[in-house]
Parts: C-alpha cells; structure tokens; sequence
C-alpha cells in the first residue's frame, strides 16, 4: 500500500476537528449548539478518521 502525506488544508481541518473535541472533553472550552448534535469521541474519531483517510487516497 502506497500512503501519501495529507495536503496541508485536509491535515489542518483533521486536526482541528479532532483537538476541538479533545477539549470540549476536558471541559477546556464549550459550544453548547454542537455539544447537543454529537458526542466529543466521535469528534475525535472524525479527526483521526478524515487523516487515516487522507493518507491513503492521493490528493485529498
């Protein structure tokens, strides 16, 4: 399997999805309106999920 590096757009937006919920988590900061739609994990888990996917497929 051929991995690419994520484009630098595609890593940022990962990364902050993931650190977004990492303290919503830990109660560092708060966003009452998406706190209702979703669950901190799967923040986290989109995060990872949108990097894993990124290396793999070239270009995105």
């Amino acid at each position: 399997m051929n991995l690419s590096a994520p484009q630098i757009l595609t890593w940022i937006i990962g990364v902050i999805i993931g650190l977004v919920g990492i303290l919503i988590q830990v109660d560092v900061m708060s966003i009452p309106a998406l706190e209702d739609l979703v669950r901190p994990f799967w923040l986290v888990s989109t995060g990872f999920i949108i990097l894993a996917v990124s290396n793999v497929f070239r270009g995105l």
